[in-house]
Order: C-alpha cells, then sequence, then structure tokens
C-alpha cells in the first residue's frame, strides 16, 4: 500500500491552474439568451462567461442552492452560485483565482467568504480571503499573521469573530531523514487564528515543531511539501481537528498549547480501522456534534479504490474507528486531488470530486438525489448546500433586441434569489409606461417578447407574491 500512496506523491491544484490543459469539452442545456459554448454560458444582460453545470439526476434534494468555484476549464474564475438546474444566479469574476467558495455566520449575520488570489508553487498559493454580506458588499478581507499570507486551504469562522486559516511557508531543513538533501527546502504548514475586527493573530500552529518529517508519504522534491494541511474545524471540546493530506492522517490538536492529542490515520495512527473505514489523501476532515467525523477520501488513485464521502464512528476512549456510511459517485472515480464531504440535516452528503468534475448530493441511505457535472470539464475545490436570501445592492439590468416587427426584452439581476417574476413596463414616453408583460423567472436571463417596438421600457423584479423588489433604469433601446 506505501507504494500506491507515494505514487501519488502530491498533485496541487495549482498544477493545473498554470498548465495548459486540453480538458473535454461537450454541449450543455441551454442556460441563457447568447447561449452555452464550449462549457459556459453567455448572456446579453452581463459580461460573463460562466461555466455550466449540466444536471443528470434531481430528486428530492435538500433545501438551499450549490455554492461552487471551477479552477480551470473554459470560461471565467470565479465564485458562482447555482440552482437544482444548474442554472446560475450569482457570479462574480475575479482575476487569478476563486476556491473554498461557502456560506458562514459572522457577528451573528449570514455571509459569503472565499479565498482569492494567485497560485505559486505546487498544491501552494498566496492571496486573502473575503467575506461578503447579503447585499454582496464587502464586510471584511482576513490575510494572515506575522509576515504570512494566506493561503487556499481553509478559511473558518469562529462565533468569536476569528477566523482560522492555513499558511504554507517554505524554509530550509535537513531533509536526510527522508533521503533528501541536508540543505533542502520544506514546507512548513501553518494554522492562524486572526481576530478577524484587527488582524491579530490569536493562535499560530506549526507542523515542523509537532509532526516528523518522517510521516510523510510525499516524495521529496523542491520544496518537499510533507505534510500540506488541507482542513481546519473547531471540535465541540473547543480544540482543533485538521487534515494533512501527505500523511494521510487527520490530528486532533490542543487550542491552547498547540500539542497533538490524536492522530488518526497515517504512519503513527492512535487508531485502529475497522473495515471500510480507512482513508488516503484525504480532505476536508468535520468532527460533528455526534462525535462523528465525515472527511473526503481520495483514495490511492487506482481505480480499485474510488473517491468518496465518508461518515466515521470515532470511539475516542477505546481507540477504534469505524464506517457508519461511505459515499462513492455511482461511476466510480479517481480523484487525486480536492474534493469535500459536507454532511447534511437529515444525514445525506453532499460531496465535491475535486478534480473530477463532479458534485453529488445524497441521501442519507447513499442514494444519489443530485449528480451535476461541469461540462467543460472544471476543477472545483469544494461544493456546498447551504440556504441563501440575496438582496443585491444593484438594479436588474436590461437588454432588448428586435425580433421582426417585436421586441425581446432580456432581464437579469445577479444575486437576487427572491425573483419569481419579471414585469416590463413599456410606453412611448416615461409619463406613459405602463404595465406591458409579466412572466415568470426563467433562470439567471429570462427572456420577454413583446409586441410592438416601444421607445422606453423598465424591468421590475417581483417576489413570489408579485410584490416589486426593484426596477431597472429606464432604457431607450432603439433610440
Amino acid at each position: 500500500m506505501t507504494e500506491q500512496l507515494s505514487r501519488r506523491g502530491f498533485l496541487g491544484w495549482s498544477a493545473a491552474a498554470v498548465g495548459a490543459l486540453a480538458l473535454p469539452r461537450s454541449a450543455a442545456a441551454r442556460l441563457g439568451s447568447a447561449g452555452v459554448e464550449r462549457g459556459y454560458a453567455t448572456f446579453l444582460t452581463q459580461p460573463f462567461r460562466i461555466p455550466t453545470l449540466a444536471v443528470s439526476t434531481l430528486e428530492s434534494t435538500s433545501p438551499g442552492l450549490i455554492f461552487v468555484a471551477t479552477l480551470n476549464g473554459p470560461g471565467q474564475r470565479g465564485p458562482m452560485i447555482v440552482d437544482n438546474q444548474g442554472r446560475p444566479v450569482w457570479f462574480r469574476p475575479v482575476k487569478g483565482f476563486a476556491i473554498n467558495f461557502r456560506t458562514q455566520v459572522y457577528r451573528g449575520k449570514p455571509v459569503l467568504t472565499w479565498w482569492e488570489g494567485e497560485a505559486t508553487k505546487i498544491g501552494t498559493s498566496e492571496g486573502v480571503n473575503l467575506i461578503l454580506d447579503q447585499r454582496y458588499r464587502k464586510v471584511a478581507q482576513v490575510d494572515a499573521g506575522n509576515g504570512y499570507h494566506a493561503d487556499v486551504h481553509e478559511f473558518v469562522l469562529t462565533p468569536k469573530g476569528t477566523a482560522l486559516l492555513t499558511v504554507h511557508a517554505e524554509t530550509a531543513a535537513d531533509l536526510t531523514s527522508v533521503g533528501g538533501p541536508r540543505n533542502g527546502n520544506v514546507l512548513d504548514s501553518i494554522v492562524q487564528e486572526i481576530e478577524v475586527a484587527t488582524g491579530k493573530v490569536l493562535f499560530e500552529w506549526h507542523s515542523l515543531d509537532h509532526v516528523p518529517l518522517t510521516e510523510t508519504y510525499a516524495p521529496v522534491l523542491d520544496p518537499f511539501d510533507y505534510f500540506h494541511v488541507n482542513s481546519i474545524a473547531v471540535d465541540v471540546d473547543g480544540n482543533l481537528v485538521i487534515s494533512a493530506r501527505n500523511t494521510s492522517a487527520v490530528y486532533k490538536l490542543n487550542r491552547q498549547t498547540g500539542e497533538v492529542i490524536w492522530r488518526l490515520g497515517g504512519r503513527r495512527s492512535d487508531f485502529a480501522f475497522d473495515p471500510g473505514a480507512g482513508f488516503f489523501y484525504q480532505h476536508d476532515a468535520r468532527p460533528q456534534p455526534d462525535g462523528s467525523l465525515t472527511l473526503f477520501d481520495d483514495g490511492t488513485g487506482q481505480s480499485s479504490y474510488p473517491a468518496r464521502g465518508l461518515a466515521l464512528r470515532l470511539d475516542v476512549p477505546n481507540r477504534r474507528c469505524s464506517l457508519i456510511r461511505a459515499f462513492p459517485h455511482p461511476t466510480p472515480l479517481v480523484v487525486n486531488s480536492m474534493g469535500n464531504a459536507q454532511l447534511l440535516p437529515g444525514g445525506g452528503m453532499m460531496v465535491g470530486f475535486g478534480d473530477q468534475p463532479y458534485l453529488t448530493e445524497f441521501g442519507p441511505d447513499g442514494t444519489v438525489h443530485l449528480d451535476a457535472k461541469f461540462t467543460g470539464g472544471g476543477w472545483n475545490y469544494r461544493a456546498f448546500r447551504d440556504p441563501w436570501v440575496g438582496r443585491p445592492q444593484t438594479l436588474p439590468t436590461v437588454a432588448v433586441r428586435r425580433s421582426g416587427r417585436d421586441a425581446v426584452v432580456y432581464a437579469s439581476w445577479n444575486g437576487s434569489t427572491e425573483t419569481a417574476y419579471w414585469r416590463v413596463r413599456a410606453g412611448r414616453t416615461v409619463a406613459t409606461l405602463e404595465s406591458a408583460r409579466v412572466v415568470p423567472r426563467a433562470g439567471f436571463e429570462t427572456s420577454i417578447r413583446l409586441h410592438g417596438v416601444p421607445r422606453v421600457l423598465t424591468v421590475t423584479a417581483l417576489d413570489r407574491k408579485r410584490n416589486a423588489l426593484a426596477t431597472s433604469k429606464i432604457v431607450r433601446p432603439f433610440v
């Protein structure tokens, strides 16, 4: 098994980001008025090229929307919210990359968070973590402290107004214990807790201070990424649980002293594993309130060991780990990097399959409730399903095109989750505007045909009770 693990080495998402990849491209269902081109959708009302998701299975999903951000493939990079049909709800193009896009709670209010920045070396990055409110306004920007830069892998907000984040810092080290040079370079995995309002570092943990190089399964490259922290979570007792990909282990840390309380998996596991409970190169380890643990098991990189979401039972006093349920994709997938396993209310699980372009929602019995694929083959670090109410501070946008003697009006409102209908008011002058049509919202961009060609028009977003939410600017399309 060690040879299989070592064969994987380490493969970071930035290898794809900086490389020229020929990813498969396929047609997708029409998502916007301007159509879908080679794995992304374009629109008349927004200058977006949004990566497209094709949904093949859809039944009895959990409430909420889906939160993703592709790292490569066709289209623009940026955080995106989509509905159960894979249609965009909100998109924000970014320079560089966006990753780990999700909802969280900050100061008692729902927010959106993600990391944004540039790739540097394989598996690492430098950037900042952003927090936006329900109107899509920036609330805060959080970087690492003590001269470091926030790494891509984790950003967790706590009820105390703090954030837990990851850093990978290159430092000189003697690597002879693992067959490397005496004057080598290693990546130190760092965990920091930052006070969001002030940027003050409240806690800092270094893997090199607590975990020896000999626990790794990674090859000795330059720099040597021996640990590779990729998730942080707060356990029920307030201590921290972190995942280290390249040691294939999960560690529980004393939040005061930084000492390792226990290891789960890897070369020095404190737990024995019952059949089916083992994992390799895992991501997204999350302790649950009932004492169980969920994670994404990337596996050995062999088709005989497909990737899967896992729910594990930890018997801490007796140091045993047993399988509650595994959630593999219906078509076994070999995943080389990334991925997550989000436990949903009721015991189901949303699983993002990392460098395989799939995200899948499972019921508590393992049945598939939603299966979706990025049509352009894009990679996605984590996929989440969460409730979200978006009330943009912007106004709805409009585009108009002639169609013979008629006009077709296109309306969208990027990020609005409450729009259920569109009302067009049209006339020869602003003073003579009157209601021309009311139609149900149909995806990100809705087309509305009008008889005749108005000189002036507006569109208004309406909620489910047909109350007005916001009105576009006055448009004079053919003047």
